[in-house]
């Protein structure tokens, strides 16, 4: 039977909206319409310079939370493809049945359990050590939430077009602020405004080499930890305590690969735009190392990240291995005590 992409779009993209039914109450409003924002450009194919009509993007976001309203506690529907039919989250059965299309399929949970979907092109595939990095081009089917980077076992997928769409964003952010930062720092290192797409695009390749250390960082962090910290994630239903226990992961990842990467070669841009991108609840437990940088700044010495390198390693480590023994010993989460602990272990 012929492959039919319109259809196979169809059905990835009808869980995705089951997904966002769900859990698109679960942003903050500001990070919501943000988000609606950045979904409604890639849903009616703008290009970065187009104006988004308020009026259409009003009737666009009224007419889409309706329809998620139709779909609430709908089950993720099976995959389709000719005559077969398979589980959403058969990740290897659903690509090797589309292998020779040249598109790839993932599928997984995110933030607080939320299901996530997405259908691209394969831009190309590399192997990396015993990684293998797929970067994929055009999405035909997406969600919401569009993270650039997500890793599955071994395999690395960054998704292209989700991080022009993002690093866009941070650069029109960039212009709305007028004062020194380190977003701010790294735009300035491009020609935004004479050359825009050669711009976004160096700036995209220096940020997909720190997806790709991230990434393999947290591979690494996870075998450190083991399967118990997964299990710790999911008992922990609260927003900002599982943010903490992520920013406790993305932390080590980030000492054990990502700032080693990073200074191993160290070009200022990019090391401007990753502190630029350490989320909120990450700088709040890990101030020393916006420290590190802003004595980089001073006196262009790599040895401050070397350093907080090394010593993130251990004390992210050792945080994680001792929330795991309490999780272990209670077989519970206390969410109130585990929040006492991190917050005393701040660095």
């Amino acid at each position: 039977m012929e492959f039919k992409l319109s259809e196979l779009q169809r059905h990835v993209q009808h869980n995705c909206h089951i997904s966002d039914a769900s859990h698109a109450g679960n942003y903050t409003l500001c990070i919501y319409l943000l988000k609606m924002r950045e979904y409604y450009r890639w849903e009616h194919a703008m290009g970065f310079d187009d104006r988004i009509d308020n009026d259409s993007i009003g009737s666009w976001l009224t007419e889409r939370e309706s329809f998620w309203e139709t779909l609430e506690e709908t089950p993720i529907k099976p995959i389709s493809i000719g005559e077969e039919e398979f589980e959403p989250f058969d990740i290897d059965g659903i690509n090797n049945a589309i292998e020779k299309e040249n598109l790839i399929y993932s599928a997984g949970y995110i933030l607080r359990g939320k299901p996530h979907f997405f259908l691209a092109d394969i831009k190309q595939t590399q192997d990396h050590d015993e990684y293998r990095i797929i970067v994929s081009g055009k999405e035909h089917a997406r969600e919401l939430s569009a993270p650039p980077a997500l890793s599955q076992g071994n395999t690395i997928f960054i998704r292209s077009e989700s991080l022009r769409r993002t690093v866009w964003e941070k650069v029109e952010e960039s212009l709305w602020n007028k004062g020194q930062s380190p977003l701010v720092r790294a735009i300035s290192c491009y020609d935004f405004e004479n050359e825009l797409e050669q711009s976004l695009a160096q700036l995209c390749d220096r940020e997909i080499e720190t997806l790709v250390a991230h990434e393999i960082g947290e591979i690494m962090a996870g075998k450190k930890l083991g399967d118990t910290w997964q299990k710790m994630i999911s008992a922990a239903d609260h927003a900002p305590l599982e943010l903490m226990l992520r920013a406790i992961r993305d932390n080590l990842a980030d000492c054990i690969n990502t700032i080693p990467n990073i200074i191993e070669n160290l070009e200022p841009a990019r090391l401007h735009f990753y502190i630029a991108n350490i989320g909120h609840m990450r700088k709040v437990l890990f101030p020393a190392l916006r420290e590190a940088y802003d004595k980089w700044l001073n006196d262009n010495s790599s040895e401050h990240f070397e350093k907080i390198a090394s010593e993130g390693g251990i004390h992210w480590l050792s945080v994680a291995k001792d929330l795991q023994e309490m999780f272990r010993k209670e077989g519970k989460i206390d969410r109130k005590q585990f929040q006492d602990f991190i917050e005393s272990r701040t660095l």
